[in-house]
């Protein structure tokens, strides 16, 4: 067997026509209509349309955790054309499969060869991390970095090798972009660009460009410096279980402490096998001393495998020390969050067989690895989607982590047969409830003072009687009916209603709304 691909092989573009037409797997689910059940709800929805300096509705606004203004740089102008927000949200979502795939390919491919560049930009787009991020999480934020990651590598490669100011410019542009999307991922993303200058590049100008670029992103958020927020979750709770990533169900569920965790962590059979089979073919390479051409190629997988490997041990408990003596902590929701970074590597290792193995490039073979490549992601193309078309913005968010998202609530006032007021309401949990709430639902009318109000009727009860809280799951849309009886004609009463949810055990209280100080959403009947 030669240790090369053909020149035929290596030149051809039969590999970027599979990355542009077979990632169409990918991101066809974000064409069905209406949108997903996503753990992360309907909020970059709610913020695509605002130019903030980190999204704040619905969400938290934290410099290193939240979705910063250029996570919706591309929604505003879909949106400013009549495109309606979640229309343009999985547009943008969509355009991250492309992005990320074809900088995988470009990245790849002087040096690689198509065939493995092409293989590796599928196996990228179809990498089960990538595709919970979208159609389980719902992160446009993060999405967005692994989109926009692969074309800084692609700018670096590309400039070391041929001084291309665009080449150049595209990394600055895209390493910025991802500096102001999602600031504790870009720490990372940093680091790692660093790390793979130094050792796989070796060239001082794209060093120092990389590291100028990674200190501007850092000064361009200082005067976002004290915007913070506590984590929503317990980040030391979070560790993934090593077997974690190569078995459990696919499926919408919030990451919760334990071996029990239903989050999807796989790594994707296709990935670790062709990974796996590199490696080998690798370490037989070095075995028989092959000549420099594969020098760059050999450089490329060790560095691969060592941040892949090293980023995975991240992910897991005994690295717990770490994070607390480096204090990164702060950085990220959850410590497996860190290994998004390393997906590029990850699908370097697995496309990399058809440069190692020139048989495995040869046309059917290779049609043989993509074909296995989209069969073994087939049970990850799915998403829960739903009917319900949310609300311009919501109507209320409840809880000191935002935990719940009122998005509508209505009352109808009615004076047939006996005066009433009935409210229907639609919610939807975007964290785990901790505890199974009741809602309070009021009835105010003006006092003679004409500044104060007196309750005249109210409703205690749960939110859902054959639900309770702590069984409902993030990103559910929950619906149900209220009715209040009222002592008088609403319609003479100026009255106003008060809903909200509270703790009712001893030393319990309301849920803050917005944050607080308030903590009831204000309606009025129709």
């Amino acid at each position: 067997m030669s240790s090369v691909s053909s020149p035929r092989e290596a030149a051809g573009l039969t590999g970027l026509w599979v990355v542009l037409i077979a990632t169409a797997f990918a991101w066809a689910p974000a064409t069905y209509p209406g949108y997903w059940q996503a753990l992360e709800g309907f909020a970059p929805l709610f913020n695509a349309p605002y130019a903030a300096p980190v999204a704040d509705i619905a969400a938290q606004p934290d410099l290193w955790r939240g979705s910063g203004s250029a996570t919706f740089l591309l929604t505003r102008p879909l949106i400013l054309l009549g495109v309606a927000p979640a229309v343009a949200v999985r547009a943008v979502f969509a355009l991250v499969f492309v992005m990320g795939s074809l900088g995988i390919y470009f990245w790849l491919r002087p040096r690689f060869g198509d065939r493995s560049a092409g293989l590796a930009g599928l196996l990228y787009a179809l990498l089960p991390p990538l595709l919970a991020t979208v159609y389980i999480r719902g992160s446009l934020a993060d999405a967005l970095v692994v989109g926009l990651w692969p074309l800084v590598l692609a700018g670096l490669a590309v400039y070391v090798q041929t001084r291309s100011p665009a080449a150049i410019g595209a990394a600055v542009i895209s390493l910025l972009w991802i500096w102001r999307t999602q600031a504790g991922l870009a720490v990372f993303v940093t680091l790692l660009a660093l790390a793979y200058v130094l050792w796989v590049e070796r060239d001082r100008l794209a060093l120092l460009t990389t590291g100028v670029t990674g200190l501007a992103g850092l000064l361009s958020l200082l005067p976002l410096w004290g915007l913070r927020a506590s984590s929503p979750v317990d980040f030391y709770a979070h560790f993934v279980y090593f077997f974690q990533y190569f078995a459990g169900g696919w499926q919408t569920a919030p990451s919760i402490p334990g071996w029990q965790d239903g989050y999807p962590f796989q790594l994707g059979f296709a990935a670790l096998a062709f990974a796996l089979v590199a490696v080998w073919l690798l370490w037989q390479k070095y075995r028989a001393n092959v000549d420099l051409p594969l020098l760059l190629v050999r450089r490329s997988l060790i560095f691969s495998l060592a941040a892949v490997v090293v980023l995975i041990l991240l992910t897991l408990a005994p690295s717990a020390f770490l994070w607390r003596i480096s204090g990164t902590d702060r950085l990220l929701t959850w410590p497996w969050q860190i290994l998004l970074p390393g997906l590029p590597f990850l699908a370097l290792m697995g496309g990399s067989l058809p440069a190692l193995n020139s048989q495995l490039a040869c046309r059917g073979y290779w049609a043989a690895l993509s074909a296995l490549v989209l069969m073994s992601s087939y049970p990850y193309l799915s998403a829960d989607f739903t009917e319900y078309t949310p609300p311009a913005a919501p109507v209320a968010v409840y809880g000191a982590r935002g935990e719940l998202v009122l998005l509508e609530a209505t009352v109808y006032e009615s004076s047939a047969g006996g005066y009433d007021a009935t409210l229907e309401a639609v919610w939807q949990p975007v964290q785990p409830l901790d505890f199974d709430y009741n809602l309070f639902f009021q009835a105010l009318r003006p006092m003679a003072n004409g500044t104060d109000y007196e309750v005249v009727a109210q409703l205690d009860q749960q939110p859902l009687t054959e639900r309770p809280a702590t069984t409902w799951q993030p990103g559910e849309i929950l619906t149900s009916t209220y009715t209040l009886s009222l002592p008088s004609d609403p319609a003479s009463a100026n009255l106003r209603y008060y809903f909200g949810y509270y703790d009712w055990r001893e030393g319990g209280g309301r849920l803050l709304v917005n944050g607080g100080p308030d903590d009831k959403a204000v309606l009025f009947g129709e």
